[in-house]
């Protein structure tokens, strides 16, 4: 009888559990509302070229980029001094809305940044030397967001 109860439980076990399997949940969609195809353009751009770009850092002061109408360089205006500078600019497109943005600053710097528009975020490193010609990085984050 022991054994019988036994291989009762182990079948109703395998019942239930094929019964799970046959009827999986349905998958999961983003809605509508999310999808990047349905916010607006100057939230989620296709390109960055002829584009103003303003940033705001975790960590201080950010400024505003502006994207020359080809896309090959841009010009960074610093909010906190009000300097200018421009300069070749390299961008990948990631995903709809979301960019690798690399630059060299007047300084030498090299910055590297993830801009995500569907998020409004931006991460990002700078790297450089320092006075004794060591290697430098720091990272950033921060908000994204298109100005025009």
């Amino acid at each position: 009888m022991g054994r019988n109860i036994g291989a009762i439980t182990i079948l109703a076990i395998a019942v239930v559990a094929t019964g799970c399997v046959a009827d999986p949940p349905a998958a999961q969609r983003v809605s509508n509302s999310h999808a990047a195809e349905t916010l607006g353009r100057a939230t989620v751009p296709s390109d960055l070229n002829g584009r103003t770009v303003q940033l705001s850092y975790d960590s201080g002061a950010g400024g505003t980029i502006v994207f020359s109408a080809d896309g090959r360089t841009l010009t960074a205006i610093a909010a906190d001094t009000g300097s200018r500078s421009s300069t070749p600019v390299a961008v990948a497109s990631i995903a709809a809305g979301i960019f690798l943005v690399t630059w060299t600053d007047d300084t030498g710097a090299v910055i590297s940044q993830v801009q995500d528009y569907r998020n409004g975020k931006v991460e990002g490193t700078w790297t450089r030397r320092d006075d004794a010609g060591r290697a430098v990085i720091e990272t950033r984050t921060g908000s994204v967001r298109v100005t025009d």
